[in-house]
């Protein structure tokens, strides 16, 4: 609950600056100019939905939903806690690894080189993603509260989906997003590092279920949620790849040239 009042903290306080830095004269852009275009949108939304992240997960939760996987699976990593040891020690690791891929998040995006086009400064990738988080957080306590699923140790109505698992899914993945962005990272250092942010993730999401406060398709849906706008945001606000126009106008014995980049 603490990283989680960091995190929106963290937001109101950097905020500001970064959207007032977006418009500056730095960027030479007005603020209307910082927002994505719905085209840009409907591109980042379909590649979120296609991405592998978002749609193996989901099928793994239609799976477990079969002839009763889901509970059985749930029980047996209750009664034997294979990882962690035992219920607390499973509960407890949750809140540790979730706060390892916020660290890994953050550290990630202020790692990115500064560009100079907006949203391309540290501190607004920074607040992008935070943000991305909070959001996350709100869409899952609302889809819990009209799913009304009992948890597994009958604590409350909120098994589904899991928070854990989507907010730390989704910092992960921005993570790697980020190491994507790192210029001059070796090959294996991206991989470890991808790998290594992502086995948080993991393990965050099946301490949930070693604990017993949820199912396997409670945090199956929830990574695959956090995965999804994960993408969604970083497709939209920090697209990879630019395209340069090249134009000519010849009028009279006037010859103007102009470059424009689309993204």
């Amino acid at each position: 609950m603490g990283m989680r009042i960091s995190a929106a903290a963290l937001t109101v306080v950097v905020g500001a600056s970064a959207l007032s830095g977006c418009a500056s004269s730095k960027h030479g852009l007005e603020p209307r100019d910082c927002w994505p275009s719905g085209a840009r949108w409907k591109q980042a939304a379909s590649r979120a939905l296609k991405d592998r992240g978002t749609w193996i997960p989901l099928a793994g939760a239609a799976v477990v939903s079969f002839d009763d996987w889901d509970r059985e699976i749930s029980d047996w990593a209750v009664e034997n806690t294979p990882i962690f040891g035992s219920g607390e020690n499973a509960r407890q690791a949750s809140d540790t690894f979730w706060i390892a891929t916020q660290l890994s998040m953050a550290g990630t995006a202020l790692a990115v080189p500064d560009g100079d086009g907006p949203w391309q400064r540290k501190p607004e990738r920074l607040v992008i993603e935070e943000l991305s988080v909070l959001l996350i957080a709100g869409t899952t306590s609302a889809i819990k509260s009209l799913a009304d699923r009992e948890r597994p140790d009958g604590s409350n109505d909120r098994s589904f989906p899991s928070g854990h698992a989507s907010q730390s899914f989704a910092m992960a993945r921005m993570a790697c997003l980020n190491v994507d962005d790192l210029a001059g990272l070796g090959r294996s250092w991206r991989i470890t590092l991808k790998t290594t942010f992502t086995t948080f993730a993991g393990l965050t999401a099946w301490s949930r279920v070693e604990g017993g406060k949820h199912y396997p398709s409670d945090v199956m849906v929830g990574a695959a949620l956090g995965n999804f706008v994960a993408v969604f945001v970083h497709d939209a606000f920090f697209p990879a790849n630019s395209t340069a126009r090249l134009s000519a106008t010849l009028s009279g014995k006037e010859v103007s040239f102009s470059v424009s980049f689309s993204f």
